[in-house]
């Protein structure tokens, strides 16, 4: 999925922020979240709680589900307003990680 960022960042810099590709470019990263949520979880899970406390990972999977959900509004609110798509998948795209 991550592979198709380049090819739907350049038609959103090719359309000037049409609608439909800032919509695909956010849909983008909900693929890219659907497909790295599961295996972050699972990785939390392994990881021995000295190395990742139960804080941290609390963190990382809310950090994810709100980066997720920011994502799918992006997608939907650029269909009418492609900026405001546009910026929202930006600021979840710059949310800080779990220390």
């Amino acid at each position: 999925m991550i592979l198709l960022i380049p090819f739907a960042t350049a038609w959103v810099a090719r359309t000037k922020l049409a609608a439909a590709p800032v919509s695909a470019y956010a849909a983008v990263f909900v693929l890219v979240n659907l497909a790295y949520i599961p295996f972050e979880w699972h990785a939390l899970s392994f990881a021995p709680e000295e190395i990742i406390p139960a804080r941290a990972r609390r963190l990382a999977k809310a950090r994810s589900s709100l980066t997720l959900g920011t994502f799918i509004l992006a997608m939907l609110v650029s269909l009418k307003f492609p900026p405001f798509g546009f910026a929202l998948t930006c600021f979840a795209c710059s949310l800080p990680k779990a220390p």
